[in-house]
């Protein structure tokens, strides 16, 4: 029997979202116990405590704290889990990797990024992309931890009091992206390429451009295999002209309002690569 371990998010890492991110976590280990994997679920603080992982098969770590995440790509140097998503794919999800990941690819559409450090202050704004209608300044690690870690700069000055925010919390980088009109909307994958579903994110304000759902989830799963990851989800905005342009992807979201299929979906892929791993094992051995 295959065995599973899931790690909780920091409470601080869920933004507005402590019980969606607990809820995601435990429907796929209700759904992995419908098929046969005996399953464990630890805060982080309890996982703290966990040294030996040899009994465990899979791991699917929703952490985020930094020292978490250098423990296990430790952890994950010795013999033991399946993680999922791996370490490299969740570090990848730093600003400070993702632009340098998804910038002038030909298979994702990704806003003209800079990345500065916050200690050299706001300076002159980018000058290599116009940005008519404002900025946007992101930490430029982990996604939002609470409400200002992503703000939007109509005029260039404000800068100024959201980096000295930024400062305070000893954020040490941050990006620079020009405001893109149009459609914002939500989307979330498994595979990448087995099982994608979005939605707008304000359907009250959606003007409901029309585009390609191809162009949408084809950028995303591009971009999330770019990135390494086989659970994600992210952000995108659909312009006027139906463009699509992919703002953001992340590691294990809370896949809130499409949960109970999600945990399906989910758990299905993990089985699938449970099978895989041990089948490629069993070959080796032979």
């Amino acid at each position: 029997m295959f065995r599973c371990l899931g790690i909780l998010r920091e409470v601080q890492n869920s933004p507005n979202r402590e019980t969606d991110d607990a809820l995601i976590l435990k429907a796929v280990l209700a759904q992995l116990e419908n098929l046969g994997v005996r399953t464990t679920l630890a805060t982080p603080e309890q996982f703290d405590g966990i040294s030996d992982l040899s009994a465990y098969d899979l791991a699917l770590p929703m952490c985020e704290s930094y020292p978490r995440l250098m423990r296990i790509q430790e952890l994950a140097k010795k013999p033991g889990p399946m993680w999922v998503n791996p370490m490299e794919a969740v570090f990848n999800c730093y600003r400070t990797r993702t632009t340098a990941l998804l910038s002038g690819r030909e298979d994702v559409r990704f806003p003209p990024t800079e990345l500065r450090r916050v200690d050299e202050g706001g300076g002159a704004p980018p000058l290599d992309f116009p940005a008519p209608q404002g900025w946007w300044l992101k930490r430029g690690d982990v996604h939002n931890t609470c409400d200002h870690d992503v703000v939007r700069a109509n005029s260039w000055p404000e800068a100024k009091a959201i980096l000295k925010d930024f400062a305070l919390r000893e954020i040490t980088h941050y990006v620079v992206q020009p405001h893109i009109d149009g459609d914002l909307v939500k989307f979330y994958g498994v595979g990448p390429g087995k099982w994608f579903t979005w939605f707008y994110h304000d359907p009250t304000r959606a003007r409901r451009i029309p585009f390609l759902l191809d162009r949408l989830a084809g950028q995303a799963a591009a971009g999330a295999r770019a990135l390494g990851l086989e659970v994600f989800g992210g952000d995108a905005i659909i312009a006027p002209d139906g463009s699509v342009t992919v703002i953001d992807l992340n590691s294990w979201p809370s896949f809130a309002l499409v949960r109970q299929e999600a945990a399906v979906q989910i758990s299905w892929h993990l089985q699938v690569r449970l099978t895989a791993g041990r089948e490629a094992g069993s070959r080796r051995v032979q």
